[in-house]
């Protein structure tokens, strides 16, 4: 069971598979665009631009890459989820290992679950943030069957039943709120999250210990909190990232 059967309502529309049976189709295009992390951002860093824009245009696909290249292929066959996924450069790395897990699978019978994405689709926390934007960018890399997305906001609570997902990540996604909705945004990851399940987490310096303090309170297991360097220097502020386990 997927979906939270505590709430009144149906589950949230998945806006892939809208897009993909609609009768009006959206042009495929030959590459993915997942735009720049907030334009004001962008504008603040004045003098520091440059790294900026090296961040959001490069960097953060390579350490991303490298994160979850580093990952067992478990942690990929059952569910996954990417909070705040925008235009679904997570989201999509994601759907591409559980793409190329199903094809190189010599077993018979092996079952690869989809990899969900939620969001808000604010265009000030990414450019050109908007459901289309993300359905496009999986159709160009080939994993509308693999890509499940809603919009849905981390400050409420999640869609999703309890013990649901092996991986729960977010990049740059839950500072975008106040310390209410952050704090929320935590519980209700590590909620979702089935017992063994890893949650990776990228985000500003300065909000990350907050989600590491919450880990260890609910006895999270090999908590780890890292700096990522100068690829994902938004300007002046750095990035770290947060590794956890559930028990």
């Amino acid at each position: 069971m997927i979906y939270d059967n505590t709430a009144d309502t149906s589950p949230p529309e998945d806006h892939i598979k809208s897009y993909a049976l609609s009768k009006d189709q959206e042009p495929i295009p030959a590459s993915p665009n997942f735009g720049i992390d907030s334009p004001l951002g962008l504008l603040a860093s004045n003098i520091l631009a440059p790294l900026y824009l090296y961040a959001t245009l490069k960097g953060k696909h390579q350490v991303w890459a490298e994160i979850l290249d580093a990952l067992p292929d478990d942690l990929f066959k059952q569910p996954t989820l990417d909070v705040g996924c925008g235009r679904g450069m997570v989201l999509l790395k994601v759907a591409q290992r559980k793409k190329k897990i199903t094809e190189s699978s010599t077993a018979p019978g092996v079952s690869v679950e989809q990899a969900y994405g939620i969001d808000i689709f604010n265009t000030g926390d990414q450019s050109g943030n908007s459901p289309l934007a993300t359905y496009k960018n999986a159709a160009a890399m080939g994993v509308v069957d693999q890509t499940v997305l809603h919009t849905a906001s981390f400050t409420e609570r999640l869609p999703f039943a309890d013990n649901t997902f092996s991986l729960v990540t977010s990049s740059l996604a839950i500072h975008n709120v106040d310390g209410v909705g952050r704090a929320n945004a935590m519980k209700e990851i590590m909620r979702v999250c089935l017992p063994g399940a890893t949650v990776v987490i990228i985000d500003l310096q300065g909000y990350v210990k907050a989600h590491e303090k919450l880990a260890r309170e609910h006895g999270w297991e090999a908590v780890e909190v890292q700096q990522v360097g100068m690829r994902m220097q938004f300007g002046l502020l750095p990035c770290q990232v947060l590794r956890a386990t559930k028990p």
